[in-house]
């Protein structure tokens, strides 16, 4: 029941508005607001996923990116940065050739009382995968298996873009030079009461991988999938048919 529950509200909140929610909430903590050289609000894995890709591992607490190439990515400032697998976002032996070499998972964790609508604006560095509420993590060997999806690159960027990196450059970048120094896109989706993993995923050469989220960017589509509403009408069916079910169960109350 609760993730048919999950599953209707992030549809709901794909199919009514995923961006610039009056009143929405920031909940996702900016990347590189805990301070130091490190952040204790977002955790990291990766491993290799293509050809090449050897390394694997795991950190706690996502190393800040300090040197990064601006433009065309988001320029880092103080509360909010860059993260990435060390302070270069390098993978040692990597090489810059634009293939899937690494895929990188960046998690944050959050708890709600009530359910809530989470905005926020992403930047990354090569290619968008998707955004994902709970799933599980191998820490050993830096591998996440994904929990149900919230976010995906046709819904973040809009059909026809889905292999743009997220930065502004014309071309190869989701958002157009004339952009910077606004080089983010907005998201947004209703989140469950509870406990949640919240993870994006990104993939990349090795070379320059990194993540950035802020609450404010530019909005590219706001128009839902095609399997966000088929999901979205299946979720609503399942929630109408036990809400009739317990009501055939429910004692009469009449009097006659």
């Amino acid at each position: 029941m609760r993730t048919t529950n999950l599953v209707v509200a992030l549809s709901l909140a794909t199919l009514f508005g995923v961006t610039g929610v009056a009143g929405a909430a920031p909940i996702l903590p900016n990347t590189g607001a805990g301070g130091g050289s490190t952040d204790p609000n977002w955790s990291i894995l990766w491993r290799g996923v293509g050809l090449g890709g050897t390394s694997f591992g795991s950190l706690a607490n996502a190393p800040l990116v300090t040197t990064i190439p601006s433009p065309p990515w988001q320029p880092n400032e103080p509360g909010n940065n860059w993260i990435g697998v060390n302070s270069v976002a390098t993978i040692p032996g990597a090489s810059g050739d634009g293939s899937h070499r690494y895929e990188y998972a960046f998690t944050t964790r959050v708890s709600l009382a009530t359910d809530t609508f989470v905005t926020g604006a992403i930047g990354y560095d090569n290619f968008f995968i998707g955004g994902y509420v709970d799933g599980t993590f191998n820490t050993v060997t830096g591998t996440y298996t994904p929990g149900i999806q919230f976010l995906t690159p046709t819904g973040l960027l809009g059909p026809g873009n889905e292999n743009k990196a997220g930065f502004c450059r014309n071309s190869d970048g989701f958002l157009p030079s004339s952009a910077y120094p606004t080089c983010t896109v907005n998201f947004g989706f209703l989140l469950p009461s509870g406990d949640h993993a919240i993870t994006f995923v990104v993939q990349g050469d090795g070379a320059t991988d990194a993540f950035f989220l802020n609450q404010q960017g530019i909005t590219l589509n706001a128009v839902p999938e095609p399997a966000t509403l088929s999901l979205l009408g299946l979720g609503i069916a399942g929630v109408a048919a036990r809400r009739r079910a317990k009501k055939a169960l429910q004692p009469s109350t009449s009097t006659r």
